[in-house]
């Protein structure tokens, strides 16, 4: 994300030997390190609660995903039968699935017998991490686009398909 300037330059950096984006693993890291070793000491249910509430994520991520397939080929979709299937039928089906998924583990997950039967306030824990977490990420989503708008007026990602690349060779993004 830092090549398409999505997030700081520094982002980018990629290890000379290893070849990997070296600032962005590190940090990714030390953040997975420090949310899990702060989840442990506070309690073995947080951590739990917090693997449970990560299949809250997956859902609403994967499935706004598909819908996002879905429209980023909206005009390919009548060339074929196979294109209509595979790039409007299944992510359409596949993304209304796990959006669903989403909205009932949620709404199940506010009770505190969800998960570890811990609470915050009468809601449950996997229910805050889960949402909390969410919010989180629209929080930084926010603060990147003011502070690197170019992303996100897609002035940064290439818009050609395979065909319409001018080598033949397929673009990896």
């Amino acid at each position: 994300m830092g090549f398409y300037k999505a997030l700081p330059p520094v982002f980018a950096q990629i290890s000379p030997k290893f070849h990997p984006p070296a600032v962005a693993t590190a940090a990714s890291a030390i953040a997975a390190g420090g949310f899990y070793t702060v989840t442990r000491i506070a309690s073995e249910n947080a951590l739990w609660d917090t693997i449970t509430a990560l299949g809250l994520m997956i859902c609403f991520y994967y499935g706004i995903t598909a819908f996002a397939c879905v429209w980023f080929f909206r005009k390919e979709i009548t060339d074929s039968a196979r294109g209509f299937i595979f790039r409007f039928l299944l992510p359409l089906i596949g993304g209304t699935m796990l959006l669903a998924m989403f909205f009932v583990t949620a709404f199940d997950s506010i009770d505190p017998s969800y998960g570890s039967g811990s609470s915050i306030f009468g809601v449950g824990t996997v229910f805050v991490l889960g949402m909390g977490i969410l919010l989180l990420g629209v929080v930084l989503m926010l603060f990147t686009r003011l502070r690197h708008p170019a992303f996100f007026r897609n002035e940064t990602l290439p818009r050609t398909t395979a065909e319409e690349d001018e080598q033949g060779e397929m673009l990896t993004i």
